[in-house]
């Protein structure tokens, strides 16, 4: 009987004492990257302030500004979050609104005083839209006036509404919080 105790014991040792296996490495761009202490602040801080879904057969959360306009009388470009929490990853993603006179590819003018920048962007890819919304909100932290060019050549005024302007800077600095990025704004 001792014998079997002993057995036992050794046994539940020998198992219970086993060595972990190493945490599973990031192989993702570490641009994207989120880690469990941001996830955790936008999910039980910030994501109130958002619409959440989530695709179908998939793992991926998407975020949208609660406070959006829905109207298609003006142009409006909505920023949302795209949370792969399974690789630990963020994107930000843009979707226009249903103004139907945007052009193609999609084009921003931004200008203050005698400064003129442009950005435009053709492939809606992650890296892309990442960039061109960056564009966008350091030209709207700059205080620059923005328009999107539309079919006919001319461009009209983007983000002028204090609502839509908000809910863009507001997305970004969550969004450059989730994947940990200092944002500071230049003087």
């Amino acid at each position: 009987m001792k014998k079997i105790i002993f057995l036992l014991i050794y046994v539940t040792i020998c198992f219970g004492c086993q060595k972990n296996d190493k945490p599973k490495t990031f192989t993702g761009d570490k641009q994207f990257k989120t880690t469990d202490p941001s996830r955790l602040y936008f999910n039980n801080i910030r994501s109130t302030s958002y619409y959440s879904s989530r695709k179908r057969n998939t793992k991926i959360d998407i975020y949208k500004a609660r406070k959006s306009a829905q109207t298609d009388k003006r142009p409006i470009l909505y920023p949302m979050i795209v949370d792969n929490w399974l690789d630990n990853e963020a994107y930000l993603f843009l979707e226009k609104n249903k103004y139907s006179k945007f052009a193609d590819p999609l084009t921003i003018k931004a200008e203050r005083d005698t400064i003129l920048q442009t950005f435009v962007i053709d492939v809606f890819n992650k890296k892309n839209q990442y960039a061109f919304a960056e564009n966008i909100y350091n030209s709207l932290n700059d205080r620059q006036t923005l328009s999107v060019k539309t079919k006919d050549g001319t461009f009209v005024p983007i983000l002028q509404n204090y609502q839509d302007k908000t809910n863009f800077v507001m997305t970004l600095n969550d969004y450059f919080r989730l994947i940990e990025k200092d944002r500071k704004v230049k003087k």
